[in-house]
């Protein structure tokens, strides 16, 4: 193979890797998140969307971006909403971020000014049924 054509196929390789995404992590499983004042379970999907047990909170609206997992949740128990953002460490297994209220029963919150802190540790990849 001559060289012009073999710089060819080599840049065309290059840009097409660079125009994939890149491969998201999976969060699928169960988590131990860890606020200031209590410790409860979530279980997601790989999409990060699921359920937890404090208040019958349920996460939706999932992104995972590169390290930077964001979403939105809502909880019945209580009647509050709002949305969090954590970085994933380098492996997969841990996180830590901030949580915040939209809305707490009938009161708006405009700003991400109320929540807190806190850390996710994965406990075990889940199997999720069709």
């Amino acid at each position: 193979m001559n060289k012009p054509i073999r710089l060819a196929i080599l840049l065309a390789a290059s840009s097409l890797a660079l125009a994939l995404p890149a491969s998201a992590f999976d969060v699928s499983g169960v988590w131990e998140v860890a606020e200031e004042e209590r410790t409860y379970q979530a279980t997601v999907d790989g999409a990060g969307n699921g359920t937890y047990t404090w208040q019958n909170g349920v996460i939706f609206g999932s992104k995972i971006e590169g390290t930077r997992w964001s979403g939105s949740w809502k909880q019945s128990g209580n009647d509050r909403e709002g949305g969090f953002t954590v970085e994933l460490s380098a492996d997969g297994t841990s996180a830590k971020g901030r949580w915040w209220y939209s809305r707490v029963g009938t009161q708006v919150i405009p700003e991400a000014d109320f929540g807190g802190d806190y850390t996710w540790r994965k406990l075990s990849p889940t199997a999720l049924l069709p």
